[in-house]
Order: structure tokens, then C-alpha cells, then sequence
């Protein structure tokens, strides 16, 4: 068993639109059709998300029991026919539900549940009020089982987790639906909830997704002492923990690519041969790989790039580059004049190519009045939101950047620092905080009252619900 987390879909948007939130803190998206194709017990982790019809378990369930008695964790969101088909256990469900779901918009109002004690371990990463929205329906008490969230008198409980199962598996079930809410942009507070969950998730099964390093692959694609085999590329890269590999532009293939977080594109290639493995270079970027590209196109041989521009060289200030936005700090060691080689401005940049729908503009060149992006980053669109980053660089080789200072040679380190921390969906500005934390959506009055609080049972505060 492998320290994965696997979460099933139907292929709804909302399930398919959370996990590509929380897709840092998941692995693979699995539809539930394909399901006999995969072996789940290489799963640490099974997720079953709200909204998953019944009909399409019908042909799994002995897989996702079998999964249980092998050791497997499975975690059920949905819930109301779970009695139905679980065999691990024995669970009971029951049609009760909230008693005034539009509790939220009345003054002193609350949903009549409580996280009772001794407080299960996951409420210090979810609190009351981010469990609090409505259910469907509830779970019978269990004496093999703890309660993480139940009616306030006890007599059910919208969450279990049966932890220590005879057969060596695990098993934790909800009638709550976040997943569904959190899909549609409808209640803050389930996206809260998820926001908890699934960093705890990573945390009980002991899954550390910080990467060591990273192997940068460059391509070698013109016998030139300089840009062969470039003499410090790999001193610098060993800095940020990288290692590097090279490899011959006609020897590019996926199996040569095996390995590979950062592939490298110098400036002189040949653009027909890389037109004719655009396939290749694609897969790569679907497998969330990602591509470090300094050229200055002359065709499109990508699909997402354009030809190459020139600006204006005079006056000479349309050639200086400017730093415009730098999300993952891949410009934070470089000074003002970082661009310059041995003191002159134009070498680095001298032109643009159109950024792809979504990218990032991060330098710039051209006149003040109509700039144009010399540098940008582009995720590249996956189903399961994993899709690897682009750094286009519309100009000379970076390896030669910054000639001068503490931080010589080091840009390309920066650069792939910043690839690896885009991947993982982590600015510069707080490298421990994924982006999918960061889920914005509107809040109407229709959906939830901002100013609606929720009292916390123990201690009489009161907290935001939305």
C-alpha cells in the first residue's frame, strides 16, 4: 500500500471541481466506471464524495468492502445508502433531518448538533462552525465507533469513525455533503470543512508531500561549449536541491523523459522536430511535468504558442524588462538590472509571444503605454487539475542570468524553485499554504447570511458560519 489517496467521481462538476481544489492533497481521480481496472489497495486512502448515485456503486461494492478487510481506509460522504451495501459493519441510517435549515438567518439561530467529548482529533483542524450547515439524514450510535459530530442529544450522529476495525481496515462515514456545496460555490462553511479535512487527512496517514528536490532534464540540442552541456547548471540547480540530467533534443521520447519534473529548452532548437514531439512534450505536461522554455518562435509548434514579436528597440527603454508579478518568488533574488549582460539591456528580451487564456504575465517589455510579456506562466488544463506549468521565456538562453553578484548564474535555480512550488500550488508569500485553500465564490443573501454565527457548545463564543 502506497501513500496515495484516491477519491472517486461519477464525473459531476462538483466532485471533479473539488478535487481540483484540494488536488495538491489528493493523487488520483478515479471514475467509478473504471474502477475495476484499479488496484485499490494501493491506496492509503479511499475517498467516496457526497452525491455519488447509488446505481453506480451497484458493481463495486464488493470491491470497496474488500478494500476495508485488506487493511484499507475508506472514508463515505455518501451516506444514506451506505446501510445498503456496507458489509464491513453494521450501520444504520436514518431519515432525520435538520429541523430549520434557514437556522443561519434568524437571530441567536444554530443547527441542533454538537462535537461531543472527548473531542475526536480532527475537530482541532475543524471546528464547530465549519461542520455546520444541514445533513442528510443520520447514523445510528455505534459502540465500535466514535462520533466526531452528533444531534445535540445524542441520539444520532452525522459522522463516525470506526477506527479499529476487526479486520484491520478502517471506515468513517458522514451524512454531511461538502464536497457538493464546495463544487457549486454555495456555503463558505463547506469549503472551510474541507479545508481542515484534508490537510488532517495527509496528516493521520502520515503523508509528507513537501518534495525534496527535483531532476531538471535539459535538452542539448546545439554542440556550442556554452550551451551543450552548460559548466555551472548543475552546481547552482544542486542549491535548490535539483539534479540534473541532459539529454540529446533527437533522443526525446516519454520513456527518456521517465524521471523528469523540469524539462529545459534552450534558445537554439530546432522547431520542427519539437512541432513533430509535440505529443510528447503535451503527455509530459499532462503528467503535471513541467517545461522551462526559452525560444523566440518562429512557428507554433505547441498549440498554446504563438510566433515571436520584436518591440521597438528605440527608444532603448522599451528593451529594459521590467518585473510585473512574480507569484512563486522566481524573481526575488534578482536586482533591477538583473537582465543586463556585461552592462547591456536587450540581450535578455528583445520581444514577446501572446500568452494563452489564464497565464501569468511576469516581465515585461515595450513602451510604458503598451507593454508586452517578455516572461509568463501557464498551467496547462488537465482534467483533474494537475497539469504541469509553462515558463515561457520570449528571448536568450536564462542559464547566462544574472551575469554579476551574490545571485550569479542562479535564475534558472529561482525559476524551477518557483515551477516546483507552482505544482504544488504554494506562493512565495506563504510557501506552506496551497493554493486550493484560497477557493473564492460569491456569498448571496439567498445562500448564506454573512453576519450568521454559530454558538460554540463548550465555551459560549460565538463564530462566523460563512
Amino acid at each position: 500500500m502506497t501513500q496515495k489517496i484516491a477519491f472517486l467521481t461519477w464525473g459531476s462538476s462538483c466532485q471533479v471541481r473539488s478535487f481540483q481544489d484540494f488536488r495538491h492533497l489528493l493523487d488520483d481521480l478515479i471514475h467509478v466506471r473504471d474502477l475495476a481496472s484499479h488496484d485499490l489497495s494501493r491506496y492509503a486512502a479511499v475517498i467516496l464524495p457526497d452525491r455519488i448515485d447509488a446505481e453506480h456503486l451497484t458493481d463495486h461494492v464488493a470491491r470497496l468492502n474488500d478494500y476495508v478487510r485488506g487493511g484499507g481506509f475508506l472514508i463515505v460522504f455518501s451516506a444514506e445508502t451506505c446501510a445498503d451495501w456496507l458489509d464491513v459493519v453494521d450501520v444504520e441510517w436514518r431519515d432525520v433531518r435538520i429541523k430549520d435549515w434557514l437556522w443561519w438567518q434568524k437571530p441567536g439561530g444554530r443547527p441542533e448538533i454538537h462535537q461531543p467529548r472527548p473531542l475526536h482529533p480532527i475537530c482541532e483542524a475543524i471546528p464547530l462552525r465549519d461542520m455546520a450547515w444541514h445533513w442528510h439524514g443520520v447514523l445510528a450510535p455505534h459502540p465500535t465507533a466514535q462520533s466526531l459530530l452528533s444531534l445535540d442529544d445524542d441520539s444520532a450522529s452525522l459522522f463516525l469513525d470506526f477506527r479499529n476495525l476487526e479486520c484491520g481496515g478502517r471506515l468513517m462515514i458522514s451524512t454531511l455533503d461538502p464536497h457538493n456545496h464546495n463544487g457549486q460555490r454555495f456555503m463558505p462553511a463547506t469549503t472551510r470543512f474541507l479545508e481542515g479535512f484534508y490537510p488532517w487527512l495527509n496528516r493521520e496517514l502520515g503523508i509528507d508531500r513537501s518534495q525534496d528536490g527535483f531532476t531538471l532534464t535539459y535538452l542539448q540540442s546545439i554542440r556550442h561549449n556554452t550551451e551543450w552541456q552548460p559548466e555551472r547548471l548543475e552546481e547552482v540547480l544542486a542549491e535548490a536541491g535539483g539534479k540534473t540530467r541532459f539529454l540529446p533534443l533527437y533522443d526525446l521520447s516519454p520513456e527518456a523523459l521517465n524521471g523528469t519534473d523540469i524539462l529545459y529548452i534552450p534558445s537554439q532548437c530546432d522547431e520542427f522536430f519539437l512541432r513533430d514531439k509535440a505529443d510528447v512534450l503535451l503527455g509530459h505536461l499532462d503528467r503535471g511535468g513541467h517545461l522551462l522554455i526559452n525560444a523566440e518562435p518562429a512557428i507554433s509548434w505547441l498549440p498554446f504558442l504563438g510566433t515571436f514579436t520584436a518591440v521597438s528597440p528605440r527608444p532603448f527603454t522599451n528593451i529594459k524588462v521590467r518585473l510585473r508579478n512574480d507569484p512563486f518568488g522566481m524573481f526575488a533574488n534578482m536586482d533591477e538590472d538583473f537582465d543586463g549582460w556585461s552592462g547591456v539591456f536587450g540581450q535578455y528580451a528583445r520581444g514577446w509571444t501572446p500568452m494563452p487564456e489564464g497565464a501569468t504575465w511576469l516581465t515585461e517589455v515595450g513602451t510604458a503605454e503598451d507593454p508586452k510579456p517578455a516572461d509568463w506562466l501557464w498551467q496547462y488544463p488537465s482534467d483533474c487539475g494537475k497539469g504541469g506549468h509553462v515558463f515561457m521565456h520570449n528571448g536568450d538562453n536564462l542559464l547566462r542570468y544574472p551575469d554579476h553578484g551574490d545571485h550569479r548564474d542562479s535564475l534558472v535555480r529561482d525559476i524551477c524553485a518557483g515551477l516546483i512550488r507552482a505544482g504544488r500550488g504554494q506562493t512565495s508569500a506563504s510557501p506552506d499554504a496551497p493554493e486550493s485553500r484560497k477557493v473564492q465564490f460569491p456569498v448571496h443573501r439567498t445562500e448564506m447570511d454573512p453576519d450568521a454565527v454559530v454558538p460554540n457548545r463548550y465555551d459560549g463564543s460565538r463564530s462566523r458560519n460563512a
